[in-house]
């Protein structure tokens, strides 16, 4: 997953790069989690954060920049079989 606590770490974008590039010949699924410290409720990297927007600008702005091609491969529906 994309660590929103490490997108406050020094060059965090060349780190985050260089890890999407290790992963160009996978399909993949993008996970944001991680809370940092000082932008949750509670000091864990499992807290709700102080600021939701702000959680939901991370998310944005990596999906974006990692995942812009949503057209380029259709996400087919899946119909769960009644048994």
């Amino acid at each position: 997953g994309l660590s929103w606590a490490d997108s406050f770490r020094p060059n965090a974008q060349d780190w985050y790069d260089r890890q999407m590039e290790a992963l160009a010949d996978f399909d993949v699924t993008i996970t944001f989690c991680f809370t940092p410290e000082h932008r949750g409720v509670m000091p864990h990297h499992t807290s709700p954060p102080l600021v939701p927007e702000e959680f939901a600008e991370f998310c944005a702005t990596m999906t974006r920049r990692y995942a812009p091609a949503i057209a380029a491969s259709p996400v087919r529906a899946v119909r769960a079989s009644a048994a």
